[in-house]
Protein backbone atom coordinates (compact mmCIF):
# COMPACT_ATOMS: atom_id res chain seq x y z
CA UNK A 1 0.00 0.00 0.00
CA UNK A 2 1.14 4.01 -0.77
CA UNK A 3 0.49 6.35 1.74
CA UNK A 4 -0.36 10.09 0.74
CA UNK A 5 -0.04 12.66 3.76
CA UNK A 6 -1.64 16.05 2.77
CA UNK A 7 -0.89 18.65 5.40
CA UNK A 8 -2.88 22.05 5.48
CA UNK A 9 -0.50 24.29 7.13
CA UNK A 10 -2.01 26.40 9.61
CA UNK A 11 -5.59 24.01 9.35
CA UNK A 12 -6.46 24.86 13.26
CA UNK A 13 -8.41 27.66 14.72
CA UNK A 14 -10.83 29.46 16.95
CA UNK A 15 -14.50 29.81 16.66
CA UNK A 16 -15.44 33.07 15.69
CA UNK A 17 -18.21 35.97 16.42
CA UNK A 18 -17.73 36.74 12.54
CA UNK A 19 -18.94 33.13 11.46
CA UNK A 20 -21.49 32.43 14.00
CA UNK A 21 -18.92 31.04 16.35
CA UNK A 22 -17.92 28.54 13.66
CA UNK A 23 -13.95 27.97 13.16
CA UNK A 24 -12.83 28.84 9.62
CA UNK A 25 -13.16 24.98 8.41
CA UNK A 26 -16.46 24.30 10.59
CA UNK A 27 -17.88 27.12 8.48
CA UNK A 28 -16.16 26.57 5.00
CA UNK A 29 -18.39 24.28 2.56
CA UNK A 30 -15.89 21.26 2.41
CA UNK A 31 -17.77 18.65 0.35
CA UNK A 32 -14.80 16.58 -0.53
CA UNK A 33 -12.97 16.95 3.00
CA UNK A 34 -16.53 15.98 4.27
CA UNK A 35 -16.80 12.74 1.95
CA UNK A 36 -13.33 11.77 3.18
CA UNK A 37 -14.06 12.33 7.04
CA UNK A 38 -17.13 10.06 6.31
CA UNK A 39 -15.41 7.69 4.90
CA UNK A 40 -12.59 7.71 7.46
CA UNK A 41 -11.47 7.51 11.42
CA UNK A 42 -11.23 10.69 12.41
CA UNK A 43 -9.65 12.28 15.93
CA UNK A 44 -7.95 15.47 17.45
CA UNK A 45 -3.99 16.04 16.14
CA UNK A 46 -1.30 17.59 18.28
CA UNK A 47 1.97 17.77 16.32
CA UNK A 48 4.19 17.77 19.73
CA UNK A 49 2.57 17.86 22.80
CA UNK A 50 -1.21 18.84 23.75
CA UNK A 51 -1.75 22.92 24.18
CA UNK A 52 1.97 23.29 23.07
CA UNK A 53 2.08 26.46 20.01
CA UNK A 54 4.44 25.19 17.80
CA UNK A 55 6.16 26.18 14.47
CA UNK A 56 5.51 24.52 11.29
CA UNK A 57 9.20 22.98 10.80
CA UNK A 58 9.60 21.65 14.19
CA UNK A 59 5.79 20.22 13.62
CA UNK A 60 6.90 18.52 10.40
CA UNK A 61 9.92 17.19 11.80
CA UNK A 62 8.06 15.20 14.27
CA UNK A 63 5.21 14.33 12.59
CA UNK A 64 8.02 12.57 10.06
CA UNK A 65 8.74 10.55 12.93
CA UNK A 66 11.99 11.85 14.58
CA UNK A 67 12.54 13.30 18.14
CA UNK A 68 12.34 17.29 18.89
CA UNK A 69 15.95 16.67 20.31
CA UNK A 70 17.06 16.00 17.04
CA UNK A 71 15.78 18.89 15.50
CA UNK A 72 18.19 21.01 13.61
CA UNK A 73 15.98 24.28 13.82
CA UNK A 74 14.86 26.69 10.98
CA UNK A 75 18.00 28.21 10.10
CA UNK A 76 19.35 25.16 9.20
CA UNK A 77 16.67 23.95 7.05
CA UNK A 78 16.43 26.91 5.22
CA UNK A 79 19.99 26.88 4.71
CA UNK A 80 18.94 23.51 2.78
CA UNK A 81 16.28 24.34 1.05
CA UNK A 82 17.98 27.42 -0.04
CA UNK A 83 20.61 25.43 -1.59
CA UNK A 84 23.37 26.10 1.27
CA UNK A 85 23.91 23.17 3.26
CA UNK A 86 26.01 24.05 5.84
CA UNK A 87 29.25 22.24 7.19
CA UNK A 88 28.77 20.10 10.15
CA UNK A 89 30.39 22.52 12.69
CA UNK A 90 28.89 25.59 11.33
CA UNK A 91 26.31 27.61 13.52
CA UNK A 92 23.43 29.54 11.33
CA UNK A 93 21.10 31.67 11.58
CA UNK A 94 18.30 33.80 10.06
CA UNK A 95 18.78 36.98 9.71
CA UNK A 96 16.51 39.57 8.61
CA UNK A 97 17.31 43.21 7.42
CA UNK A 98 14.53 45.55 9.04
CA UNK A 99 14.52 49.34 10.25
CA UNK A 100 15.11 50.30 13.18
CA UNK A 101 15.78 53.66 15.73
CA UNK A 102 17.39 54.05 19.26
CA UNK A 103 14.70 54.82 21.83
CA UNK A 104 17.28 55.61 24.88
CA UNK A 105 18.12 51.89 25.89
CA UNK A 106 16.77 50.22 23.16
CA UNK A 107 16.25 50.01 19.91
CA UNK A 108 12.83 50.13 18.28
CA UNK A 109 11.65 48.25 15.31
CA UNK A 110 10.09 50.54 12.87
CA UNK A 111 10.02 48.18 9.80
CA UNK A 112 10.45 44.48 9.87
CA UNK A 113 9.84 42.80 7.01
CA UNK A 114 11.65 45.12 4.42
CA UNK A 115 10.43 44.45 0.98
CA UNK A 116 10.38 45.96 -2.82
CA UNK A 117 14.58 46.94 -2.25
CA UNK A 118 16.23 44.24 -3.48
CA UNK A 119 19.00 46.53 -4.85
CA UNK A 120 19.24 48.16 -1.78
CA UNK A 121 19.56 44.92 0.09
CA UNK A 122 21.69 43.53 -1.85
CA UNK A 123 24.11 46.01 -1.78
CA UNK A 124 23.73 46.63 1.61
CA UNK A 125 24.17 42.96 2.42
CA UNK A 126 27.69 43.42 0.67
CA UNK A 127 28.87 45.62 3.38
CA UNK A 128 28.20 43.47 6.21
CA UNK A 129 29.23 40.32 4.52
CA UNK A 130 32.42 39.46 6.57
CA UNK A 131 33.25 40.16 10.12
CA UNK A 132 35.50 38.35 12.65
CA UNK A 133 35.91 39.21 16.74
CA UNK A 134 35.36 37.34 19.52
CA UNK A 135 37.63 34.34 18.09
CA UNK A 136 34.69 33.76 15.87
CA UNK A 137 34.14 34.22 11.90
CA UNK A 138 30.67 35.65 10.85
CA UNK A 139 30.04 35.36 6.74
CA UNK A 140 26.48 36.90 6.03
CA UNK A 141 24.74 35.83 2.95
CA UNK A 142 21.84 37.81 1.04
CA UNK A 143 18.56 35.57 -0.36
CA UNK A 144 16.19 38.03 -1.57
CA UNK A 145 13.01 39.48 0.09
CA UNK A 146 15.01 41.30 3.01
CA UNK A 147 16.37 37.99 4.19
CA UNK A 148 19.36 36.07 4.56
CA UNK A 149 21.78 33.58 6.38
CA UNK A 150 24.11 34.38 8.83
CA UNK A 151 26.76 31.25 9.26
CA UNK A 152 29.47 31.50 12.34
CA UNK A 153 32.46 29.34 12.25
CA UNK A 154 34.70 28.10 14.93
CA UNK A 155 33.81 27.51 18.32
CA UNK A 156 30.28 28.66 18.38
CA UNK A 157 27.11 27.43 20.15
CA UNK A 158 23.72 27.77 18.60
CA UNK A 159 22.15 27.92 22.32
CA UNK A 160 21.77 31.80 22.17
CA UNK A 161 18.48 33.82 22.16
CA UNK A 162 16.97 35.51 19.36
CA UNK A 163 17.48 38.99 18.73
CA UNK A 164 14.32 39.05 16.31
CA UNK A 165 10.93 39.87 18.17
CA UNK A 166 9.45 37.71 16.06
CA UNK A 167 6.41 40.36 15.91
CA UNK A 168 6.22 40.38 19.43
CA UNK A 169 5.59 43.90 21.31
CA UNK A 170 9.29 44.23 22.21
CA UNK A 171 12.63 45.79 21.09
CA UNK A 172 15.31 44.64 19.20
CA UNK A 173 16.51 41.64 21.82
CA UNK A 174 20.11 41.12 23.01
CA UNK A 175 21.82 37.71 22.63
CA UNK A 176 21.95 35.79 25.76
CA UNK A 177 23.21 31.99 26.42
CA UNK A 178 20.36 29.71 26.72
CA UNK A 179 19.79 29.25 30.66
CA UNK A 180 19.95 24.89 29.27
CA UNK A 181 23.09 25.77 27.22
CA UNK A 182 24.96 22.84 26.69
CA UNK A 183 28.27 23.96 26.72
CA UNK A 184 27.99 27.21 28.52
CA UNK A 185 31.59 28.88 27.69
CA UNK A 186 30.71 28.31 24.19
CA UNK A 187 27.62 29.64 23.96
CA UNK A 188 28.25 32.93 26.24
CA UNK A 189 31.52 33.59 23.89
CA UNK A 190 28.72 33.76 20.78
CA UNK A 191 26.36 35.89 22.77
CA UNK A 192 28.86 38.40 23.09
CA UNK A 193 30.41 38.26 19.57
CA UNK A 194 26.88 37.82 17.62
CA UNK A 195 25.93 41.43 19.57
CA UNK A 196 28.96 42.71 18.65
CA UNK A 197 28.62 41.72 14.79
CA UNK A 198 24.80 43.15 14.83
CA UNK A 199 26.26 46.86 16.90
CA UNK A 200 28.76 46.69 13.89
CA UNK A 201 26.44 45.75 11.03
CA UNK A 202 24.15 48.37 12.17
CA UNK A 203 26.70 50.92 12.21
CA UNK A 204 28.20 49.75 8.96
CA UNK A 205 24.63 49.82 7.36
CA UNK A 206 23.34 53.33 9.17
CA UNK A 207 26.55 54.86 7.19
CA UNK A 208 25.97 53.14 4.04
CA UNK A 209 25.27 55.05 0.58
CA UNK A 210 22.20 53.32 -0.21
CA UNK A 211 20.66 54.42 3.35
CA UNK A 212 21.68 58.15 2.57
CA UNK A 213 19.42 57.74 -0.66
CA UNK A 214 16.87 56.01 0.85
CA UNK A 215 16.99 59.36 3.61
CA UNK A 216 16.44 61.78 0.48
CA UNK A 217 13.97 59.71 -0.69
CA UNK A 218 11.89 59.89 2.20
CA UNK A 219 12.14 56.16 2.91
CA UNK A 220 13.12 54.06 6.42
CA UNK A 221 17.08 53.17 6.41
CA UNK A 222 17.54 49.71 6.04
CA UNK A 223 20.03 49.72 9.19
CA UNK A 224 19.69 46.71 11.45
CA UNK A 225 20.12 42.66 11.33
CA UNK A 226 17.99 41.29 13.08
CA UNK A 227 18.44 37.23 13.98
CA UNK A 228 17.12 33.74 15.46
CA UNK A 229 16.63 30.24 14.65
CA UNK A 230 19.88 29.55 15.36
CA UNK A 231 20.94 25.52 14.62
CA UNK A 232 23.34 23.48 13.64
CA UNK A 233 22.98 20.59 10.76
CA UNK A 234 22.03 17.34 11.92
CA UNK A 235 23.01 14.04 10.55
CA UNK A 236 19.54 12.33 10.74
CA UNK A 237 18.94 8.88 9.85
CA UNK A 238 17.18 9.05 6.21
CA UNK A 239 13.42 8.17 6.28
CA UNK A 240 13.24 5.29 4.23
CA UNK A 241 15.75 3.66 6.45
CA UNK A 242 13.68 4.78 9.49
CA UNK A 243 10.52 4.03 8.12
CA UNK A 244 10.96 1.23 5.24
CA UNK A 245 9.23 3.26 2.50
CA UNK A 246 10.70 5.37 -0.53
CA UNK A 247 9.73 8.90 0.69
CA UNK A 248 8.97 11.91 -1.72
CA UNK A 249 7.37 15.90 -0.52
CA UNK A 250 5.99 18.14 -2.63
CA UNK A 251 6.74 21.60 -0.22
CA UNK A 252 4.53 24.46 -0.16
CA UNK A 253 7.12 26.55 1.65
CA UNK A 254 11.03 26.38 1.77
CA UNK A 255 10.43 25.58 5.38
CA UNK A 256 8.87 22.31 4.55
CA UNK A 257 11.18 21.97 1.48
CA UNK A 258 14.15 21.90 4.00
CA UNK A 259 12.51 19.55 6.70
CA UNK A 260 11.69 17.14 3.64
CA UNK A 261 15.53 17.25 2.76
CA UNK A 262 16.67 16.99 6.56
CA UNK A 263 15.18 13.58 6.55
CA UNK A 264 16.36 12.57 2.79
CA UNK A 265 13.09 12.54 1.03
CA UNK A 266 13.27 13.10 -2.84
CA UNK A 267 11.95 16.81 -3.27
CA UNK A 268 8.98 17.62 -6.21
CA UNK A 269 8.95 20.96 -7.06
CA UNK A 270 5.86 22.65 -8.18
CA UNK A 271 5.52 26.31 -9.28
CA UNK A 272 3.15 27.88 -6.85
CA UNK A 273 -0.02 29.23 -8.13
CA UNK A 274 -2.01 32.65 -6.89
CA UNK A 275 -5.28 30.35 -6.60
CA UNK A 276 -5.49 27.93 -3.89
CA UNK A 277 -7.41 25.79 -5.94
CA UNK A 278 -5.31 25.56 -8.83
CA UNK A 279 -1.82 25.30 -6.72
CA UNK A 280 -3.60 22.04 -4.77
CA UNK A 281 -4.75 20.73 -8.18
CA UNK A 282 -1.13 20.86 -9.48
CA UNK A 283 -0.05 19.42 -5.96
CA UNK A 284 -2.09 16.43 -6.15
CA UNK A 285 -1.54 15.59 -9.90
CA UNK A 286 2.57 15.81 -8.66
CA UNK A 287 1.85 13.70 -6.02
CA UNK A 288 -0.08 10.91 -7.78
CA UNK A 289 2.62 11.19 -10.47
CA UNK A 290 5.06 10.62 -8.06
CA UNK A 291 3.16 7.29 -6.92
CA UNK A 292 3.29 6.55 -10.66
CA UNK A 293 7.32 6.48 -10.46
CA UNK A 294 7.13 4.13 -7.63
CA UNK A 295 7.68 6.52 -4.54
CA UNK A 296 5.77 4.85 -1.17
CA UNK A 297 5.31 7.69 0.89
CA UNK A 298 3.87 11.07 -0.27
CA UNK A 299 3.90 13.87 2.22
CA UNK A 300 2.24 16.89 0.29
CA UNK A 301 1.74 20.28 1.94
CA UNK A 302 0.13 23.57 1.07
CA UNK A 303 0.76 26.72 3.33
CA UNK A 304 -2.54 28.59 2.56
CA UNK A 305 -4.32 28.53 5.38
CA UNK A 306 -1.69 29.32 7.95
CA UNK A 307 -0.92 31.75 5.58
CA UNK A 308 -4.64 33.50 5.42
CA UNK A 309 -4.76 33.12 9.63
CA UNK A 310 -1.73 35.14 10.11
CA UNK A 311 -3.72 37.76 8.92
CA UNK A 312 -6.59 37.74 11.33
CA UNK A 313 -9.40 37.73 9.10
CA UNK A 314 -11.53 34.42 9.67
CA UNK A 315 -13.80 34.63 6.77
CA UNK A 316 -10.67 34.92 4.16
CA UNK A 317 -9.46 32.08 5.13
CA UNK A 318 -12.70 30.02 5.42
CA UNK A 319 -12.84 30.96 1.56
CA UNK A 320 -9.46 30.08 1.30
CA UNK A 321 -10.21 25.99 2.90
CA UNK A 322 -13.41 26.38 0.62
CA UNK A 323 -11.27 26.98 -2.35
CA UNK A 324 -8.53 23.85 -1.17
CA UNK A 325 -11.29 21.66 -0.59
CA UNK A 326 -12.25 22.17 -4.24
CA UNK A 327 -9.01 21.43 -5.52
CA UNK A 328 -10.15 17.68 -4.51
CA UNK A 329 -13.13 17.32 -6.97
CA UNK A 330 -11.28 15.59 -9.22
CA UNK A 331 -9.43 13.57 -6.95
CA UNK A 332 -11.68 12.55 -4.62
CA UNK A 333 -12.83 10.17 -6.07
CA UNK A 334 -9.28 8.17 -5.60
CA UNK A 335 -8.80 9.27 -2.28
CA UNK A 336 -11.73 7.88 -1.17
CA UNK A 337 -11.96 4.39 -3.17
CA UNK A 338 -8.33 3.26 -3.58
CA UNK A 339 -7.78 0.58 -1.71
CA UNK A 340 -4.26 0.30 -2.16
CA UNK A 341 -4.30 3.97 -0.85
CA UNK A 342 -4.04 5.31 3.30
CA UNK A 343 -4.47 8.87 2.95
CA UNK A 344 -4.59 10.66 5.93
CA UNK A 345 -5.47 14.82 5.86
CA UNK A 346 -4.17 17.18 8.70
CA UNK A 347 -2.63 20.50 9.64
CA UNK A 348 0.45 20.96 11.49
CA UNK A 349 -0.55 23.17 13.95
CA UNK A 350 -3.40 26.19 14.71
CA UNK A 351 -2.62 29.62 13.57
CA UNK A 352 -5.66 31.38 14.96
CA UNK A 353 -7.62 33.95 12.80
CA UNK A 354 -9.03 35.39 16.23
CA UNK A 355 -6.65 36.88 18.58
CA UNK A 356 -7.24 39.45 21.35
CA UNK A 357 -6.64 43.16 20.57
CA UNK A 358 -6.31 42.46 16.61
CA UNK A 359 -8.80 43.84 14.34
CA UNK A 360 -9.46 42.25 10.77
CA UNK A 361 -6.50 42.39 8.53
CA UNK A 362 -3.51 42.88 11.35
CA UNK A 363 -0.82 40.77 11.11
CA UNK A 364 0.21 38.19 14.11
CA UNK A 365 2.96 36.06 14.08
CA UNK A 366 1.89 33.44 16.59
CA UNK A 367 0.49 30.11 16.39
CA UNK A 368 -1.86 28.89 19.40
CA UNK A 369 -2.29 25.31 20.88
CA UNK A 370 -5.62 23.94 20.17
CA UNK A 371 -5.75 20.56 18.40
CA UNK A 372 -6.56 20.16 14.66
CA UNK A 373 -8.41 17.64 13.06
CA UNK A 374 -6.95 14.74 11.79
CA UNK A 375 -8.67 12.02 9.35
CA UNK A 376 -6.98 8.32 7.96
CA UNK A 377 -8.87 7.19 4.99
CA UNK A 378 -7.80 3.16 4.48
CA UNK A 379 -9.04 -0.02 3.84
CA UNK A 380 -8.62 -1.13 7.64
CA UNK A 381 -9.37 2.34 8.93
CA UNK A 382 -12.06 1.80 11.73
CA UNK A 383 -14.75 4.18 9.88
CA UNK A 384 -16.73 6.28 12.99
CA UNK A 385 -19.52 7.71 11.96
CA UNK A 386 -18.30 11.47 11.55
CA UNK A 387 -19.22 12.98 8.83
CA UNK A 388 -17.89 16.34 8.44
CA UNK A 389 -14.26 17.36 8.75
CA UNK A 390 -13.78 19.85 11.53
CA UNK A 391 -12.55 20.61 15.10
CA UNK A 392 -15.64 19.29 17.00
CA UNK A 393 -16.80 16.53 15.32
CA UNK A 394 -13.23 15.07 15.07
CA UNK A 395 -13.86 15.59 18.94
CA UNK A 396 -15.84 12.25 18.73
CA UNK A 397 -13.81 10.04 16.40
CA UNK A 398 -12.19 6.77 16.83
CA UNK A 399 -8.72 7.86 16.50
CA UNK A 400 -8.99 9.85 19.54
CA UNK A 401 -5.77 12.17 19.94
CA UNK A 402 -3.28 11.53 17.61
CA UNK A 403 0.34 12.94 18.21
CA UNK A 404 2.92 13.47 16.24
CA UNK A 405 5.14 10.73 17.38
CA UNK A 406 2.09 8.61 16.55
CA UNK A 407 1.51 9.44 13.41
CA UNK A 408 3.71 7.61 11.18
CA UNK A 409 3.50 4.31 13.37
CA UNK A 410 -0.28 4.65 12.71
CA UNK A 411 0.19 5.33 8.86
CA UNK A 412 2.50 2.06 8.48
CA UNK A 413 -0.29 0.02 10.54
CA UNK A 414 -2.81 0.92 8.46
CA UNK A 415 -0.52 0.43 4.87
CA UNK A 416 0.62 -2.94 6.24
CA UNK A 417 4.56 -2.05 7.29
CA UNK A 418 4.64 -2.48 10.31
CA UNK A 419 6.98 -5.40 12.23
CA UNK A 420 6.28 -6.76 15.49
CA UNK A 421 8.13 -5.49 18.07
CA UNK A 422 11.02 -7.66 19.17
CA UNK A 423 11.46 -9.58 16.10
CA UNK A 424 14.71 -9.02 15.07
CA UNK A 425 15.28 -10.09 11.00
CA UNK A 426 18.25 -7.86 10.80
CA UNK A 427 21.00 -6.77 13.00
CA UNK A 428 19.41 -2.89 13.60
CA UNK A 429 15.88 -3.34 15.08
CA UNK A 430 13.18 -2.13 12.64
CA UNK A 431 9.84 -0.63 12.91
CA UNK A 432 8.67 -2.52 9.80
CA UNK A 433 9.19 -5.10 7.73
CA UNK A 434 12.59 -5.41 5.63
CA UNK A 435 13.14 -6.41 1.93
CA UNK A 436 16.24 -7.15 2.06
CA UNK A 437 18.08 -9.57 4.79
CA UNK A 438 20.95 -11.39 4.92
CA UNK A 439 20.43 -15.05 3.51
CA UNK A 440 21.84 -18.02 5.26
CA UNK A 441 23.10 -19.68 2.09
CA UNK A 442 23.37 -23.60 1.67
CA UNK A 443 27.20 -24.70 1.35
CA UNK A 444 27.51 -25.94 -1.79
CA UNK A 445 26.55 -21.72 -3.04
CA UNK A 446 29.24 -20.28 -0.69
Amino acid sequence: MKILLIVLDGLGDRPSPLLDNLTPLEAAPTPNLDRLAAAAANGRFWAVEPWLPVGTAMAHHVMFGYDPAEFADRAVLMALARGFPPQPDDVVFAARFASAVPGGDHYRLRERFIRGAEDACAELAESIGSWNGGGLEFSYRYCGRGDGLLTVRGDASPEVTDSDPLGLDLPVIEIQALEAAANDEAAQSTAVALNAYLEWAHRTLSEHPANTRRGDAGELPINMLITKWGGRLRALEPFAERHGVRAAGVPGEEIVDGAQRAVGMMIRKVAPQAAPRGDLEDRLGAAFALFADNYEFVHLHTKEPDATGHWSDPVRKRDVIAALDSALDNYVERLVEDTDLVVAVTGDHCTPSSWNGLGVGDFNDQHSGEAVPILVRGSHALVDGVATFGERPAAGGALGTVLGTHLMPMLLALADRTNVAGVRPTPRPTSYRPRNVRALRPPASR
